[in-house]
Parts: C-alpha cells; sequence; structure tokens
C-alpha cells in the first residue's frame, strides 16, 4: 500500500476512536486495577474497540508500558473485518492501520524502551504477516531492550511466513537460546517441508542438554510422520512414556500427532494401540485415526469408526467429512461417498471447495468422469488446480481422451509453470496415437521454460533417511544398488515382466531409452537399497512425493514376490503394502 493512503487510513482510524497526538511520558499512578485496562485485557476484541478503549484510558491518565502492552495484543488477537466493511467509516476497522497507529502511540510515549512493550509489538507486526515492519523495529531497538522473547519471535515469525533461510540466519545469531527458540526453529522446518533438517536441529538440541516438551515433540513426530521415519517416532513414543507425558491430562494434541505419525507410516496396528489408549477423545483424534486408516486403503474400517464417533456424540467438522470421502475415494464407494456429501448439511456443515474436489476425485476414480467434471464445473467457488489435476489424473487411468483434453487444457492455462501439467497431457495424446498433439504440448513446454516437480523418495534405515531421485548416483551404496536393480530385472522378465513405457516423456523416442529410465525411478533405488540393508523379517518402508507410477507399481508386486519381502509405499494419496505379488490397493489408486 502507497505510504500516503496508509497514513490516510490511520488518521482516519485516529479519528474514528477519538485520538488526539499524544504528550511524551507517563503517569506513574497505578492502573493495573482500572476496569477499563480490564476490558483492554480480553482477547478477541475487534481493532476499533481496543483502539476506542485506549482512547477512553489515555483521556483519563497518561498511558503506562501496561496498557500499550493490553494494547497491542488485544490488536495482535482482534480478527479480520468483514469483507463487506473494510473501510474504517463504514463501521469495520483495518487491522493493518491500527497497528501502525499504536506503533506510532508507543513510540511518541517512549514505550518502546520497555522490553515487553517491544516484544508485543513484534508479536503483533509477526501476527499481521508484517516481517519486513516487524524487523525494522527489531534492527532499530537497542540490544539492552531485547531478550530470548524478542529472538524467538523473529524467529517463530520467519518460519510461519515461510522463510526458513531467515529464520535460519536469526537463529544463528541469537546471544542465548532457550527451549522455546529451539521449537520455533523446529517448527519452522517443519513448516518449510524440510522435515530432515528439522530431525537434524532436534538432534542438536538434545546433545546441547535441553529436554523436549509437548510442542517440541508433536513437530517432530510431523517430520517423522512425513519422512516415514518410523524407527525416530518409536523413539519420541518412548520418551514419551519415560517421561510420563501419557500420565498427564490435556496431552491430546500429542497422542493425535502419535496416531497420524504411525498411520502415515505404515504401522495400524500402533496407531490403534494409541488411538484405544486415549482417555479423553477429540474430534481431531478421530479424524486422524479415520483419515489414517482411509490412507492405508481400510475404507470399510474408516467409514465404521465414522459411525462410531457419531454414535458416541462427537459433532464431525469439515475435516472429518474429507477424510470420510477420501475413505470412500481410495475404496471405490461411489454412492457412499455421495451419501457422506449430502448429509454434510445435516450435521451443520457446508460442503467447502475440498469436499467438492474429493467427490470429483471420487467419481473420476469411478471412471465417470463427466460427472465429476460437472461437479467442478458447478460448484459454487471456483476449483483448485489440484482439483483439476487429480481429474486428469482419472482421464489418463481410464484414458478418456475427450473430457482429459479439456482439462489437460485447463490445467496448463492454470499452472503454466508446471512441466507436470504439460506431462499429464503429453501422455494422454501420446497413448491414443496423437503424435503431433503431443509434439506441440512438449514444445510448448520447452518454451515456457515448465520444469516437472523432482520425485523424490525416502528410506529410513539405522536411524537415518536415506534420500533418492530418479537416476541419483550420490549415494554411497550406488554400486550396490545399481547392480541389485540390473539384477533384479533380469530375474522380472524371465517370469514375463514387461516395462509399460506409455508413461515416459521427453525426448525417448526409443523404447530402450524409456525403459531405462523407468529402470532407476527413486522408489526402485529406495527399493533396492532396503532388500540390501534391511533385515528380511522386517517390511521395507518407502515414502514417495510424488504418485507412483503404473509400472513402478506393477514392479514392485513382482519384486514383493519374486524376493519374498513386504513392502509399504506411501505416495502422495494413499498407502500401498505390497506382499507375495499383490497390493493392498486392488491396483486402484
Amino acid at each position: 500500500m502507497p505510504a500516503h493512503r496508509h497514513r490516510l487510513r490511520i488518521r482516519l482510524l485516529a479519528a474514528l476512536v477519538g485520538l488526539r497526538p499524544a504528550a511524551a511520558g507517563f503517569s506513574t499512578a497505578p492502573t493495573r486495577g482500572c476496569p477499563l485496562h480490564a476490558a483492554l485485557a480480553r482477547r478477541g476484541a475487534p481493532a476499533a474497540a481496543a483502539l476506542a478503549l485506549y482512547s477512553r484510558i489515555r483521556a483519563a491518565a497518561s498511558p503506562t508500558p501496561y496498557t500499550f502492552s493490553l494494547l497491542l495484543a488485544s490488536l495482535a488477537s482482534s480478527p479480520s473485518p468483514s469483507p463487506r466493511s473494510p473501510s474504517p467509516g463504514a463501521g469495520g476497522c483495518d487491522r493493518l492501520a491500527a497497528a501502525g497507529l499504536a506503533h506510532a502511540q508507543a513510540l511518541k510515549c517512549g514505550a518502546l524502551a520497555n522490553t515487553i512493550v517491544t516484544n508485543c509489538l513484534l508479536k503483533l507486526y509477526c501476527a499481521l504477516g508484517l516481517l519486513p515492519d516487524a524487523r525494522r523495529v527489531f534492527d532499530t531497538t537497542g540490544a539492552a531492550v531485547l531478550d530470548a522473547v524478542s529472538w524467538n519471535t523473529m524467529v517463530s515469525g520467519y518460519g510461519k511466513s515461510g522463510d526458513l533461510e531467515t529464520a535460519r540466519d536469526v537463529f544463528a545469531r541469537m546471544p542465548d537460546r532457550n527451549l522455546v527458540s529451539w521449537s520455533a526453529m523446529i517448527d519452522a522446518c517443519v513448516r518449510a517441508e524440510q522435515f530432515g533438517e528439522a530431525l537434524r536441529v532436534f538432534d542438536r538440541m538434545m546433545e546441547e542438554g535441553f529436554r523436549p516438551d509437548a510442542i517440541v515433540l508433536v513437530s517432530v513426530l510431523k517430520a517423522c510422520a512425513h519422512l516415514g521415519a518410523v524407527e525416530r517416532g518409536r523413539w519420541v513414543h518412548g520418551y514419551l512414556e519415560v517421561e510420563g507425558f501419557g500420565r498427564r491430562s490435556g496431552n491430546v494434541m500429542l497422542e493425535t500427532a502419535l496416531v497420524d505419525m504411525y498411520c502415515k507410516c505404515g504401522c495400524m496396528e500402533e496407531a490403534w494401540r494409541v488411538f484405544n489408549g486415549v482417555r479423553s477423545h477429540d474430534v481431531v483424534l478421530w479424524n486422524a485415526m479415520i483419515g489414517g486408516l482411509a490412507m492405508n486403503g481400510h475404507g470399510q474400517h474408516a467409514i465404521e469408526l465414522f459411525r462410531r464417533m457419531l454414535e458416541k456424540g462427537f459433532v464431525p467438522n469439515e475435516s472429518t467429512f474429507i477424510v470420510v470421502l477420501c475413505a470412500c475415494t481410495h475404496t471405490g464407494r461411489v454412492d457412499e461417498g455421495k451419501e457422506v456429501f449430502r448429509s454434510m448439511r445435516d450435521h451443520g456443515v457446508e460442503p467447502r471447495r475440498e469436499h467438492y474436489g474429493c467427490l470429483a476425485d471420487l467419481l473420476g476414480r469411478a471412471g465417470l468422469m463427466e460427472e465429476a467434471e460437472a461437479v467442478l464445473l458447478d460448484m459454487p467457488m471456483e476449483p483448485h488446480a489440484s482439483q483439476w489435476g487429480a481429474l486428469m489424473s482419472s482421464c489418463l487411468m481410464h484414458n478418456n481422451i475427450v473430457v482429459g483434453k479439456r482439462v489437460g487444457k485447463k490445467l496448463i492455462e492454470l499452472e503454466p509453470d508446471d512441466g507436470g501439467r504439460y506431462v499429464l497431457l503429453f501422455n494422454l495424446y501420446a497413448v491414443n496415437g496423437l503424435r503431433e498433439d503431443a509434439k506441440a504440448v512438449r514444445r510448448m513446454m520447452e518454451e515456457r521454460g515448465a520444469r516437472k516437480e523432482t520425485g523424490l523418495s525416502f528410506i529410513e534405515w539405522n536411524g537415518l533417511v536415506h534420500e533418492f531421485r530418479s537416476g541419483d548416483t550420490r549415494h554411497p551404496q550406488t554400486r550396490l544398488i545399481y547392480a541389485l536393480l540390473e539384477d533384479m530385472e533380469q530375474r522380472l522378465q524371465l517370469i514375463g515382466y514387461v516395462k509399460d513405457t506409455s508413461q515416459v516423456l521427453m525426448d525417448m523416442d526409443d523404447e530402450e531409452d524409456k525403459g531405462s529410465t523407468l529402470s532407476y525411478h527413486s522408489e526402485r533405488l529406495a527399493l533396492a537399497f532396503g532388500i540390501l540393508n534391511i533385515p528380511h523379517d522386517a517390511p521395507i518402508r518407502i515414502v514417495k512425493n510424488l504418485r507412483v507410477c503404473r509400472d513402478c507399481h506393477v514392479h514392485a508386486k513382482l519384486v514383493s514376490k519374486l524376493y519374498h519381502r513386504e513392502i509399504i509405499v506411501r505416495d502422495r494419496h494413499r498407502f500401498h503394502l505390497f506382499h507375495d505379488g499383490v497390493c493392498s490397493c486392488n491396483d486402484y489408486w
């Protein structure tokens, strides 16, 4: 916003709440027992109401640092105004202008020499996402005023805004760190999806003698869940039991994180044990367990648990219906999914974009592409590109060129820089013999410089998470891995395995080149590493950031039978448990 407009809004806001220029200096009269201060201390009041209370306090006596700490904290917790009344004159209040006005008042009164007031101002700016303003306050405040809370606020603010690099820089320059500092840094890594780094920061924290609290452990469990690092997750579970966290009340957040971690690592028996052992369930815990069952292919159990939840009197929320619809999607329960969607309003939940997207995905995977497309076109809000992308994947799966052409072009229009969108349309054209159309898509992708997301696979062994990408040669065991893959392929060919090269893109008109590319997909490298290192009686657990391709799915089934191994792969959408040549998804994913 231009500076002159911002100043104008501050002046309008000041006039609205009756503020005049402040005189410097503080009253020495006690004010903590003042009813106006008590009212200002209440959280969640509109910004205009908080400023009006401050104006009344100023009219009675000069404001104190205590006054400003209450005002700034109140503004940080104030709700955003309704979109229908965006201007102060319309009865709303611009929170950004209110923050600027409060800052100016505190500055004129000299309140920023007080550490608590400065910290409240930093928290306010971070809460509003105004990191440059927070940084100016931080950098221009004397070192004598700043304390650990000031530094922690900045690390947390940058972390929550997604600026991990700056969060790292502030964290590295901290004169002293406490548990909150480490917690903020671990959370910043998790929010930036740098899960391996989050675990490394946690290890450093433990080495320096800090004992983690529930907040730190929830972040660590999130990192373990995303990496599929079940052994690290089990260590956290053991730590919780040894330290007595399970015997304390109010730890549903931790127990929910444990359930989520075990589900995302494919350890359903352990997830059930934790879930059944929780003394006080809440709807978030129910959602985690239902969602875990859905992701692991236990759609019927997920729906039964949802019914049990309703019988026990829990009120489902928006997230509940998302995980229940996903359970129907992963098991092809079209009629049941439609009924769940129709029942939402009976439970007081208005369908949102995500619910319409789940319904469209359910229909698309079942081969009802036209009906799925109609859901996305007729929904009362604009669909996200990811929802069109799910439909496009279904078009490719069912080879529906009619709907696929429309959806593919729509996706490229929405996300022209995402190479994956071009890949899907290219493959659809290619498998239908439309070579000129396919070449045109490839040419468009190259001209625009679009890049496809890199496929990554992770596997945990001996407390370390190993990362692989397609054609990777960085791992110390690369020679052994590639030798095993070649031997594996020869043995699979003897039992009739033929590569499906229909979905391999780029300048590979030669079938041999396409086959070579498939042979070294990231999940195959991780699988070979697992066979080389993980004992025969332990399952091989792999996490992939993208959807498993059709050929790798067939490959994993055959390897599970040929090598007598249990292989668990979690891709972007669900779990695949490969055992004795069969996958738990029944080839429906």
